[in-house]
């Protein structure tokens, strides 16, 4: 086991960041000093992005009354600048892999869980009972790529994966650090840290135990609201509602009532949400 953890690390380790577009993208996205103008102007330069964009912006979720025809109107009406620079940087991310190559794996769930742990980080990130609190802005990028590094595993391991996916016993997260030494969760910090993504977001990608009750940083929060958003967003896809007493992970970060009461906002929205993610994965392509 010791030997494929050490191929699983060289392997990822040797995964290029995105080129071309895609790195202009990241680049610009990952830059707060960036602009609208900057940012519009590097999106159209990728249409695959731009379309997601207007996907994103014209689905149901929005509630847009007329039809955005334009990437500029998307931000300026719709998504706002950091949402935009968050749903750009996770399609730039994914731009490397090619998840279907895996029989199993179920593209729009991964979106959707991506998707959904975004908005509920970002909304915990207002009711949080802790004094470091992470900016809402950065607890939506680090729900919507909390799960890259599954997307790499498949397209580097395709076959260890595929019998991940056909086994049921234990968690993903379990079998796969049974089949490859290292499960999604350590290949998403892997990733971020070797393509230069802000340090607080690489380590809100790794899953330790739960957060110090007494005085966490800001990063320890993140960590711990990401992988609770991630837990409530698999809950709704699998059982459309969440009950706190089956989500993985428990915290005294956030008063229960008030995760019941983002739990439930989002349970309203969930064909919505589904939505969005058929538009963003592949198979709307």
């Amino acid at each position: 086991m010791v030997n494929q953890t050490c191929q699983t690390l060289r392997v990822l380790k040797e995964i290029p960041p995105p080129r071309g577009l895609s790195q202009e993208v990241i680049r610009v996205v990952t830059d707060e000093r960036v602009d609208l103008v900057d940012l519009v102007n590097v999106i159209n330069k990728s249409p695959a992005i731009a379309a997601k964009i207007l996907r994103c912006a014209n689905s149901a979720y929005y509630g847009q009354r007329r039809e955005i025809s334009t990437v500029r109107e998307a931000v300026i009406r719709v998504l706002g600048l950091g949402i935009t620079r968050s749903l750009s940087l996770a399609i730039a991310l994914s731009s490397n892999f090619d998840p279907e190559k895996v029989i199993g794996f179920d593209e729009k769930r991964y979106w959707f869980n991506a998707v959904t742990s975004a908005v509920i980080a970002q909304e915990l990130c207002y009711v949080l009972s802790v004094r470091e609190k992470p900016a809402p802005a950065v607890a939506y990028t680090a729900g919507l790529i909390h799960n890259i590094g599954l997307q790499a595993l498949i397209h580097c391991f395709p076959q260890q994966m595929q019998t991940v996916f056909a086994n049921s016993e234990g968690t993903l997260a379990e079998r796969i650090r049974g089949a490859i030494g290292l499960d999604h969760h350590q290949a998403s910090f892997i990733l971020a840290e070797n393509w230069g993504l802000p340090e607080i977001i690489c380590h809100a990608l790794v899953w330790g135990d739960n957060t110090p009750e007494e005085d966490p940083t800001a990063s320890q929060v993140l960590a711990t609201i990401t992988r609770l958003s991630s837990g409530i967003a698999d809950e709704l896809y699998t059982k459309r509602r969440c009950d706190l007493r089956d989500c993985p992970v428990q915290t005294t970060l956030v008063a229960p009532d008030q995760v019941l009461k983002i739990a439930h906002d989002i349970e309203l929205q969930l064909d919505s949400l589904l939505e969005m993610a058929q538009l963003i994965s592949r198979g709307s392509e």
